[in-house]
């Protein structure tokens, strides 16, 4: 996809929640500019929702993460996060890419789950890109409402 289809998108909220059979969940609330109340929530794993969490400082962990181990051994390299994007749903599931620029400018693209992405990105400062096309997948967020209060975690 070209870089115009797609948009720079912000973490509105991570909710805890649980799946069907009752394990730990999270649902991530990507927004842009140009949806206005409209949210694309994304389901993820309650690790992932853990890594997330403390990748935006919402909780804290005496000890590193994987995500923070990779970032640290990114940057030991000389390597950074460019950007991530969650660029595609195939079979009722998002897909991401994330994009390293390594000390030498040259940029890679690597496949990878939307919460590994967003995980990574959060701890490099590196924006985050939804494709457009993924608004058909949008839900107004006051579907979301009822967990108010992780929401107030996010507001700027």
């Amino acid at each position: 996809m070209a870089s115009n289809d797609f948009l720079k998108a912000k973490i509105v909220a991570v909710i805890d929640a649980t799946d069907q059979t009752g394990q730990p969940v999270g649902i991530v609330l990507i927004s842009t500019d140009e949806w206005g109340n409209r949210v694309l929530p994304i389901v993820i794993g309650g690790a992932e929702t853990l890594s997330l969490q403390k990748g935006l400082n919402t909780v804290d962990f005496p000890r590193p993460l994987t995500h923070d181990l990779f970032i640290d051994v990114l940057e030991s390299l000389g390597a950074n996060i460019e950007k991530v994007e969650i660029d595609s749903l195939v079979q009722g599931v998002f897909t991401a890419t994330v994009y390293i620029k390594d000390s030498k400018g040259k940029t890679y693209r690597f496949d990878s789950r939307p919460s590994d992405a967003m995980a990574l990105a959060v701890r490099a400062n590196a924006p985050i890109y939804v494709a457009k096309f993924l608004y058909d997948y949008t839900e107004d967020i006051s579907n979301y409402t009822s967990n108010r209060d992780q929401f107030d975690e996010f507001e700027e």
